[in-house]
């Protein structure tokens, strides 16, 4: 099973993968995949930084391949394919990167954490000892720059939820209680083996909700029943 984690700035999400990296025994790539992408080019690590979940300017791209000869379609093209190969050991977690846009399939759980914007500062202030201005500013840069390098690179929102399989919210999940339930949903979906064509199992999808649904609470009104 991979399991891709994709995070709002200051949703833990380092902490959170490696919680779950630690319990399934599976090796983690944050900044490790960066450095995947940096061996592949034979270039620095820090040459490739620039474009590690963020845009940079045209002249700054020019820039930075005339330095290394690596620029962002480069650096693109071989993100993706260690991403592709990492994804073929079935055992890793995968933070950031928009890793989610890239991996599908009966093998992939695409997370995403989510926190209210509060929240989220604080963790970055008592992290990294910075002020709540400086933590909110951080937060929001963080939100920008990720949510712009996956419109850059992958023509998609960030914040599509459809785009992912399990959303975490961490107001109501402490990191400990959120990494279990990724781990929960990892081994849910590794057992039941389903197939990578999801309009396969439609059919059997809709029959399983309607035998698991909720008993309605007084007052709602079931779908297709009239109001009395």
């Amino acid at each position: 099973m991979i399991i891709t984690i994709s995070r709002q700035g200051g949703a833990n999400g380092e902490l959170i993968g490696r919680l779950v990296g630690a319990r399934l025994d599976y090796p983690v790539y944050d900044r490790e995949l960066v450095e995947e992408v940096a061996r592949r080019l034979q270039v620095d690590p820090d040459l490739v930084s620039h474009f590690d979940e963020a845009t940079i300017s045209p002249i700054q791209s020019i820039i930075q391949e005339w330095r290394t000869s690596v620029n962002e379609l480069v650096y693109e093209r071989y993100l993706r394919q260690a991403l592709r190969d990492i994804a073929a050991t079935d055992r890793a977690v995968i933070i950031g990167r928009g890793a989610n846009f890239v991996l599908r399939g009966a093998h992939i759980l695409n997370v995403r954490l989510v926190a209210p914007l509060e929240l989220r500062v604080e963790i970055i202030r008592a992290r990294e000892g910075l002020t709540p201005e400086q933590a909110r500013q951080k937060v929001r840069r963080l939100d920008a720059e990720r949510g712009q390098f996956v419109r850059a690179i992958y023509h998609h929102d960030i914040e599509d939820a459809t785009q992912y399989d399990l959303i975490i919210n961490l107001a109501e999940f402490p990191p400990e209680s959120a990494a279990e339930l990724i781990v929960h949903a990892a081994r849910v979906n590794a057992a039941a083996g389903l197939p990578v064509d999801a309009r396969a199992t439609l059919p059997q999808h809709v029959a399983l909700m309607a035998r698991h649904r909720r008993p309605a609470r007084p007052g709602m009104v079931e779908e297709g029943q009239k109001p009395r």
